[in-house]
């Protein structure tokens, strides 16, 4: 037998051995390789095992980070203002920015984990995030109120009174108080029916938080967040209502000293509160956060042509405090529109004055029908009486924007005002206040979502959070990037400018509620047969606004037994 020639024997010739190099980089220094590193992808940078202490440097991250998140809006905001394209380049700066209203960057004296802030932001872009479920309430008698800061959910309710959560560990509330026997009568004022919660300016760990109540009285609570030890709630202020029947507060909204509250009789009240600091000034520092307050009527506003939704809004300049109120409201012709009334109160000469702005004008382009619109009347505690009216031109043609059903709801921040609908979409106005003039922008319809919007929340950096009438669908805006886009942009049509919230872990997609809802599943089916309840357990419809911070979202739901269950989204 003939032997195969050696050269049909011989496999193929083998792959060449990879050309060991010398090792150049482990003899640089730290900087130089930080500087190496600086040039890396974001992938690249995150799967680099032999120098993973350098490649998780913080200055390599705050370097990626204004890259990716800062500059970028420097760039749409100076755009915005300059109404052109912007051809200069930002250079990189390793000191504390504290503009933009941007959180990390206010920072000073802190170590930022710019990692982290990077992978944050990076999440909200995705929408990524882990969900976590809370049993707030079993069958409630009264709604469940519910506020976000800093990472602390606050709920009021009457049978549980006001408490504490932490996201990070949702397995027990962190401090609770009762809501009933307050007072210096011990009263009872009936169910919390709005709050607000501001945290202080010298502690971020100490919180204001305020519960309006249904007979019309509200009490002012300070939350104490101890990490390691014991948190707690402490009574600051009580102030009584009137006790009829309409004087429920509907409203809440409470920055610095002021406190902005609307009750179910259409009353506009305008509060300061301050500290007696007459009695403090033996107290240390300590002993001076916890002083109570008291509290002056600054103003009240009879405001019969707010209709629900509305939106109540606090902030301060250096001389003036203005309370704003954002409602719907049909007219005649033009279905229904957008309002906002200002209250303008100077801190020196304690001056006050109003003005009030439309969508109205905005809606419809040409001008042939006028007609004036007069605004309420306000009522000071000086019985000051103050009638607002202005007459200007309202078309009758061609509507840019109309609707026939009012919005499902309202939130305002300034300079942005959202309205939702349940046409399955959004309107974004921009509202301009200067000392002289109070206008409302021409709005731009947001698509995106697939089924009704029940709630949505904007922030004053223009982060906005809306959520669908079911929960299904959670959606996140950068209204700043649709400023900066032409209105008739193929990219504002679509609706790609938001992002759908994808709870993880990504593969099931199942309803993320569904694991508090087997506790109720096993009380249904104990009382199958007995009273013939299916027991087929299905979520019915959102309660309540969404509420949002820089690191989580959370949604209130109810069951259709009427267990409320709170659902936290965190990003980090």
């Amino acid at each position: 037998m003939a032997k195969r020639s050696e050269r049909e024997d011989s496999p193929e010739e083998p792959p060449l051995k990879r050309t060991r190099q010398p090792d150049r980089l482990s003899a640089l220094s730290d900087e130089l390789l930080l500087h190496v590193l600086s040039f890396l992808s974001i992938p690249a940078l995150i799967t680099c095992q032999r120098f993973a202490a350098l490649a998780g440097d913080s200055e390599l991250w705050k370097r990626k980070y204004y890259s990716r998140w800062v500059w970028p809006r420097a760039r749409r905001i100076r755009q915005v203002r300059q109404g052109s394209t912007v051809k200069g380049s930002f250079d990189y700066s390793p000191q504390v920015s504290n503009w933009f209203s941007h959180g990390p960057l206010t920072q000073v004296g802190e170590d930022r984990n710019w990692k982290g802030q990077y992978r944050l932001q990076h999440n909200w872009s995705r929408g990524s995030c882990r969900v976590t479920e809370v049993e707030v309430a079993q069958r409630p008698v009264s709604p469940v109120v519910v506020k976000l800061e800093h990472g602390i959910v606050f709920t009021a309710d009457m049978e549980n009174g006001l408490r504490a959560w932490s996201i990070k560990d949702t397995k027990a509330c962190l401090a609770t108080i009762p809501c009933s026997g307050i007072g210096p009568a011990y009263t009872d004022p009936g169910a919390p029916t709005a709050m607000a919660v501001t945290a202080n300016d010298l502690e971020q760990s100490r919180f204001d938080v305020t519960i309006g109540f249904r007979n019309g009285g509200m009490a002012v609570h300070s939350f104490d967040l101890v990490p390691d030890g014991e948190s707690a709630f402490e009574l600051q202020l009580w102030h009584p209502g009137s006790g009829a029947e309409e004087a429920a507060i509907t409203a809440l909204a409470f920055h610095k000293e002021f406190l902005l509250a609307i009750s179910e009789d259409n009353v506009l009240y305008l509060y300061q509160l301050f500290s007696d600091d007459s009695q403090q000034s033996g107290l240390d520092r300590n002993e001076k956060t916890k002083r109570r307050h008291s509290i002056r009527l600054i103003a009240s506003l009879v405001a019969n042509n707010i209709q629900s939704p509305f939106s109540l809004s606090v902030r301060t300049t250096s001389t003036h405090a203005i309370a704003s109120v954002s409602y719907a409201f049909p007219r005649i012709g033009c279905g229904w529109s957008v309002g906002i009334q200002e209250l303008y109160w100077s801190k020196v000469g304690g001056d006050l004055t109003s003005r009030l702005a439309t969508t109205v004008d905005s809606q419809y382009l040409a001008s042939t029908l006028t007609q004036p619109a007069t605004g309420p009347q306000i009522k000071g505690p000086k019985q000051m009486t103050l009638t607002l009216g202005s007459s200007g031109h309202v078309s009758s043609s061609t509507p840019s924007l109309s609707y026939t059903q009012p919005p499902t709801s309202l939130s305002y921040s300034h300079p942005y005002l959202l309205a939702s609908h349940a046409d399955n979409t959004l309107t974004m106005y921009l509202v301009v206040s200067t000392v002289d003039n109070l206008s409302i922008k021409t709005g731009r319809r947001l698509w995106g979502h697939t089924s009704a919007v029940s709630g949505v929340q904007v922030s004053s950096r223009g982060k906005a959070v809306s959520v669908s009438t079911k929960g299904d669908e959670i959606r996140i805006w950068e209204l700043e990037e649709v400023i900066s886009s032409r209105p008739a942009s193929k990219a504002t049509l679509v609706g790609d400018r938001s992002v759908q919230l994808s709870p993880e872990p990504r593969r099931s997609r199942t309803n993320p509620f569904s694991v508090l809802s087997r506790a109720v599943k096993r009380q249904v089916a104990a009382m199958e047969g007995v009273k013939g309840i299916s027991s087929e357990v299905t979520l019915s419809c959102i309660k309540g606004p969404v509420e949002f911070d820089d690191e989580q979202v959370v949604v209130l739901r109810e069951q259709s037994l009427g267990t409320q269950l709170l659902g936290c989204y965190d990003f980090t």
